[in-house]
């Protein structure tokens, strides 16, 4: 048998070694990453992810690893802040690094193949404008634009509410909130809060927007698999669904049809702004009745506050007409309940996600920590604010 020579296989071991000792003496410098559960080999923390109540999950891991958690999910890093310091570190101070937004694959490339939900997408020109124009709408709430809505909402709730003796309570929560979101989007009133086609297309939404809604979220290389697999049957029927719901409500609402109001949709689709005609845009909004649902739950597990908010609102209000905006300052109390109900069930309870565009280290507890760049980082709200 003939030997290799020498030379050339010493050059390669020399090769080999020295590059063993270069990535050995990386790891050595480089600072290590926060702990986390341990995974399993190459697919990491994926398995672990429920698809259902992640917020909890979230939660739990932050509680037993402290502030600052790493996942490892199959290759991909993923870290979780539970910590307010720390947030403000990485998210405000930091922002440059980590404003981005990562792409979830099952709704990239099918439940929205055309990037119509921003906040789950990248960090480009799509995404500054859709910031830019949700800005200017939420500057009217703030300066009252929509109080007349929301006080005709209320009343509206109040009697259905009084109409059924509070039975269905639960529904009437779900409809207050998405009446008053889709009547200032598209002019789209839910008197009733029982339409199929608009529920459906909701409750689609927020779970498919889910980051352990699919698999391919974590193995995005299953997606290679050609055919009709079940992933693309389900984006391909809500697509369907709610393309049909969107371009009617669209169109009614630009029209001025829907309710003759100035609706966020019109604004949108102004074709004599600066950005131009922006309606794909309008499909970021959803409504949400999380906070109401809690509120509700407050008061049956702590009854004990509620006739010191009935007094307040006695002594202020009194007994011959309803609450408004302008009574909010000189009631301390009930304005202490809505941010006690907001601090703890907020809705979004692990926040929108974060990636970062560059490699960074972090110090937490005096301890140095390593965030590479494509980490996807999220600010879980349900531990910061407990």
């Amino acid at each position: 048998m003939s030997r290799l020579p020498l030379q050339p296989v010493t050059v390669a071991a020399i090769a080999l070694l020295a590059g063993v000792y270069f990535v050995r003496s990386r790891a050595v410098s480089r600072p290590r990453r926060p702990p986390g559960p341990p995974g399993l080999p190459l697919l990491g923390n994926v398995l672990q992810a429920p698809a259902k109540h992640l917020a909890t999950y979230f939660r739990e891991l932050c509680e037993e690893y402290g502030g600052f958690v790493s996942l490892n999910l199959a290759g991909f890093a993923m870290f979780l802040i539970g910590d307010i310091r720390l947030a403000k570190e990485v998210l405000e101070k930091r922002s440059a690094k980590f404003s981005s937004r990562p792409t979830v694959p099952y709704v990239r490339y099918h439940v929205d193949p055309g990037e119509v939900y921003w906040g789950l997408g990248k960090q480009d020109e799509t995404h500054f404008i859709a910031r830019k124009l949700t800005a200017g709408q939420m500057a009217g709430v703030r300066a009252g634009k929509t109080e007349p809505l929301q006080q005709f909402e209320a009343l509206l709730t109040m009697t259905h509410l009084l109409d059924d003796g509070g039975k269905n309570w639960f529904n009437h929560m779900d409809r207050v909130s998405a009446s008053m979101v889709l009547t200032a989007a598209f002019g789209l009133h839910c008197p009733t809060g029982q339409e199929p086609d608009l529920k459906e297309c909701i409750a689609e939404t927020i779970a498919l927007s889910n980051p352990a809604a699919s698999i391919m979220n974590f193995l995005p290389f299953l997606d290679m698999i050609p055919g009709p697999m079940p992933w693309r049957k389900r984006a391909h029927t809500y697509r369907k669904r709610d393309d049909a719901l969107y371009d009617k409500l669209i169109t009614r609402a630009v029209a001025g049809e829907a309710s003759g109001m100035n609706t966020w949709a019109a604004a949108f689709a102004r074709e004599d702004k600066p950005e131009g005609d922006q309606r794909r845009l309008m499909n970021q909004f959803a409504g949400t009745a999380v906070s109401l649902h809690t509120f509700i739950l407050a008061c049956i597990l702590y009854p004990e506050w509620i006739p010191h908010a009935q007094r307040e609102l006695d002594t202020i209000v009194g007994e011959d007409r309803l609450p408004s905006f302008k009574d909010r300052p000189r009631l301390p109390f009930v304005e202490a309940i809505v941010r006690e109900t907001l601090r703890w069930r907020p809705a979004l309870r692990f926040g929108l996600p974060h990636q970062s565009t560059a490699d960074d280290v972090v110090e937490y507890k005096g301890t140095e920590y390593f965030i590479p760049k494509g980490s996807i980082i999220f600010a879980v709200s349900g531990s910061i604010l407990y």
